[in-house]
């Protein structure tokens, strides 16, 4: 299995700022903290809160997980399908 090393923060710090070039850039000072505004950015979007699922609504991202109950239930369907 392979892993992603890549720091999402950076990766959406630098889409930010390319996205900022046809505009003039980011100004100085934002800049020098687009990967804490990406950080924050990306907590905003995972948040479990009315303004997260807006966010998550108009990106268009829908945000999956493996739950308790998701592995729970595949453990059972297993054990009942197994000879």
């Amino acid at each position: 299995m392979t892993q992603n090393q890549t720091d999402p923060a950076q990766v959406l710090a630098a889409a930010l700022i390319s996205a900022s070039q046809a505009h003039g850039g980011l100004t100085e000072g934002l800049a020098d903290h687009a990967p804490e505004v990406a950080t924050t950015l990306i907590a905003a979007i995972r948040a479990n809160t009315t303004p997260g699922a807006q966010l998550r609504e108009a990106l268009g991202v829908e945000l999956t997980g493996t739950t308790r109950m998701g592995k729970n239930l595949k453990a059972a369907m297993d054990a009942y399908t197994r000879p």
